[in-house]
């Protein structure tokens, strides 16, 4: 049953059989011979991992469609991005986690031609930023980063390119400064995004970083949670129905993480019980979101 089962997913997918071979925890050598028949293993070992995969594809294709909603404040985002494409100036977009930053800058850039995103990590120095920026300009970096810097000014000057940098909270002062240079002599735009220290970051503790801050042009401060408005798009576009908002609002408290954790607990309740969202159902998962 497994065996035809597979057949039939991969046939409905297109999904490789390396793939399928990650996702059961076994090799793409078995997963060959077990299609052609020919495995001479423990194949009900093979039988029930194949069925357990398939299962649990099968439980995901339950969850949530979370399309892109171009709320009013993500419309705010698009705006200072716009902004800072078209003027080449430095803008700010500054929020607390799980309020739709990222996904919206990713949806800006996906739209808009022209447009790099960089998305820093923990790990991010001014070398790892810079061959980042060179990887994506499709500049071989070098060692020194003086020349890294060089050479990305060189590609983005008269390109109308625009920067977006996510996450901007965690990089150090001198990358900050190496931005800002880049900015400077490259005369491009560039959105620094990242949680409210970011402003900070810019500022210096006691006001120092005067030259860097006094770049930035439009900041978009998210506050610390979305507006009732989002927030009602949000579920109006998940689940079909203005019904539940009010109750969705109170128990995301404005946040679009927490908001998209709860429409998924109670859409896939919905589906596997093959009946309606109702009040309880967003109840029972509100208690069991974590504070």
């Amino acid at each position: 049953m497994s065996l035809n089962a597979l057949k039939q997913y991969i046939a409905q997918s297109g999904i490789s059989q390396n793939k399928v071979a990650v996702m059961a925890g076994v090799s793409s050598a078995v997963i060959s011979q077990y299609l052609k028949g020919d495995y001479k293993g423990d194949v009900a070992a093979v039988d029930k991992k194949i069925a357990e995969m398939l299962e649990r594809q099968a439980d995901k294709a339950k969850d949530l469609n979370s399309d892109f909603v171009l709320t009013p404040t993500a419309r705010d985002i698009f705006d200072v991005c716009g902004m800072a494409h078209a003027m080449n100036d430095i803008n700010l977009i500054i929020g607390e986690a799980g309020l739709g930053k990222t996904v919206t800058l990713k949806q800006y850039a996906k739209q808009v031609d022209n447009v790099i995103l960089i998305e820093v990590e923990p790990t991010f120095s001014p070398k790892v930023l810079l061959v980042e920026l060179c990887n994506k300009l499709g500049i071989v970096p070098s060692r020194s980063n003086h020349d890294n810097v060089s050479g990305i000014v060189e590609k983005l000057k008269g390109s109308d390119k625009l920067i977006i940098i996510d996450e901007a909270e965690l990089l150090a002062y001198k990358s900050l400064e190496i931005v800002r240079r880049i900015h400077d002599m490259a005369g491009v735009g560039i959105v620094l995004a990242g949680m409210p220290r970011l402003r900070a970051n810019l500022r210096g503790k006691k006001g120092e970083y005067k030259q860097l801050y006094s770049r930035i042009g439009f900041v978009k401060d998210l506050i610390d949670r979305l507006p009732e408005d989002d927030i009602g798009l949000l579920c109006e576009s998940a689940v079909g129905t203005a019904a539940f908002n009010e109750q969705f609002f109170k128990a995301s408290h404005g946040n679009a993480r927490r908001l998209n954790k709860l429409l998924r607990g109670v859409n896939r309740l919905a589906t596997l019980n093959k009946r309606p969202i109702d009040g309880n159902m967003v109840e029972k998962f509100t208690k069991m979101l974590i504070d």
